[in-house]
């Protein structure tokens, strides 16, 4: 099927079939009504655009992430896409790799395709940077990072909750002086790890911490965090005194990367160090020493998200809402056993998730 079929059956020209499908030019309501019925009646491959031309909107959504690559986002991905696939809409998937200027290209180009909504994980908490959005009346959720606007709302792990998980079961093991592995704490997820764990260790007598995030800077991307992570953490955590006997990681890629530093050098976990971690992959309970960790809902985080955005769809004025959601601890062995204390405590085990919706 051609544009001139298409401009025969509306008796048109070719030139007011190509105005109508590109959405550019001045076209009468009649001729575009006229244009807009042939496409349909001829089943033209792009119905769907025409149908986008009806709505102004189209059945797709878009989702923004910094690096699917990553275990988590991958997993969040691939929820969002369900949850978004049993309402009968597409997913486009954007990599911003934490760049601002490739996340602004991306926000740039969901308005132009006429997404129905947008869900992010921003490379930024200011608010401005999605105003675009905004001013182009393109709902908006974000994950994992907060963004205060009365326009958002926002889906977030309760990082206060999973960080007291985590430190509650290494200081039962005995451990005392703490290493946080987190990547840049201009984002969400690693600055409320970091405040709950200073807050949470300034009530224990004689606990330590040493930041490891500092050495870190913006790392992005799966390989160059795989390559550049545990070496730089273990050339900070070595030269502190005392030196870390426990180490909480803000992902699993970063996890990887330290426990291939380890073993580099010959530390045995959880015989030296304790290592834990704040994500969740099948492959860690097969570890030769399985990996304590809090698991993220994704499940959760993606459905929870796509409600809201169908729910904001609906309703555009509706006041901005943030439910945050409780992980799961998971505790296997490499929590470590510190002196005097039982090594039955590594035995597995979870908690029951939970979730809580604040306006």
């Amino acid at each position: 099927m051609t544009y001139k079929d298409i401009a025969r059956a509306a008796q048109v020209s070719t030139a007011t079939v190509s105005r109508v499908l590109a959405g550019t030019g001045q076209v009468s309501e009649e001729r575009r009504d006229r244009v807009l019925a042939a496409v349909d009646g001829l089943s033209y491959r792009p119905s769907r655009a025409a149908r986008t031309l009806r709505r102004q909107r189209a059945d797709t959504i878009g989702l923004i992430v910094s690096d699917v690559e990553y275990p988590f986002v991958a997993s969040i991905a691939r929820a969002v896409e369900n949850a978004a696939a049993a309402r009968g809409f597409a997913l486009a998937v954007c990599n911003s790799d934490e760049n601002l200027g490739r996340e602004r290209t991306y926000i740039d180009l969901l308005i132009e395709e006429q997404v129905a909504g947008v869900i992010i994980s921003p490379a930024t908490e200011d608010p401005g940077a999605l105003r675009p959005l905004r001013d182009a009346r393109v709902p908006v959720v974000t994950l994992d990072r907060r963004i205060d606007a009365q326009y958002t709302d926002n889906v977030l792990l309760d990082n206060a909750a999973a960080t007291q998980m985590l430190l509650a079961d290494l200081l039962a093991h005995g451990h005392r002086h703490f290493a946080a592995v987190v990547g840049t704490t201009a984002a969400t997820p690693s600055r409320e790890r970091l405040e709950a764990m200073r807050s949470e260790l300034e009530r224990v007598p004689g606990a330590t911490l040493v930041v490891a995030g500092s050495r870190l800077g913006d790392t992005v991307g799966v390989r160059q965090t795989l390559e550049t992570v545990g070496p730089a953490v273990l050339a900070l955590t070595r030269a502190a005194h005392p030196e870390p006997t426990a180490y909480v990681c803000a992902n699993a890629v970063m996890l990887t990367s330290l426990l291939e530093a380890l073993h580099d050098q010959g530390v045995a976990v959880p015989d030296d160090v304790a290592v834990v971690c704040f994500d969740d992959m099948p492959g860690f309970s097969l570890f030769a020493t399985p990996v304590t960790c809090v698991t993220q809902p994704t499940r959760r985080i993606a459905t929870k998200a796509v409600e809201l955005l169908f729910s904001r769809m609906a309703e555009p004025g509706l006041p901005s809402r943030t439910t945050l959601l409780t992980p799961e601890l998971v505790t296997r062995r490499s929590c470590g056993h510190g002196s005097g204390i039982d090594r039955a405590a590594c035995a597995s085990s979870t908690n029951e998730p939970q979730e809580q919706e604040l306006t």
